[in-house]
């Protein structure tokens, strides 16, 4: 009986657990239920705050939908980015590392990028000619 007992709770105990989630699921990550990507609010060290979705992550910056318009805010100019639901935060006017850069491009509403053509309908659709530089 204690050979069965010792077999049984081992595998109740693994059934329980495997029934058991932790962290976040799709259904509660607001990028995961559209085509929108995540929501960001950029502080900067020229006094240009930015708040809006992340379109795309680039080299030079992060490109993002605001209220106004299309802004890129450049790297060097970020005091502190965060970025919702993510725990991921940005800070200290440098390009951030290339895995955050990573994950945050796949939480852009652009992860493979925006083709010239596409950033021109974007723009058109704003009523913008280029993109407004954050600071200029």
């Amino acid at each position: 009986m204690n050979a069965i007992r010792r077999a049984i709770v081992p595998a109740l105990a693994a059934l329980l657990l495997a029934g058991c989630y932790f962290g976040q699921t799709a259904a509660q990550f607001e990028p995961a239920l559209g085509p929108r990507g995540v929501s960001t609010t950029i502080t900067t060290a020229v006094g240009k705050d930015v708040t809006g979705e992340l379109l795309e992550v680039g080299d030079e910056g992060l490109l993002v939908d605001t209220v106004p318009g299309v802004a890129l805010a450049a790297y060097a100019i970020i005091r502190d980015g965060t970025f919702a639901q993510t725990g991921i935060r940005i800070q200290g006017g440098h390009v951030p590392g290339a895995s955050t850069r990573e994950k945050l491009r796949l939480l852009s509403r652009f992860p493979q990028g925006l083709s010239p053509a596409l950033l021109k309908t974007l723009l058109e659709a704003h009523g913008q000619t280029e993109v407004t530089r954050v600071g200029r």
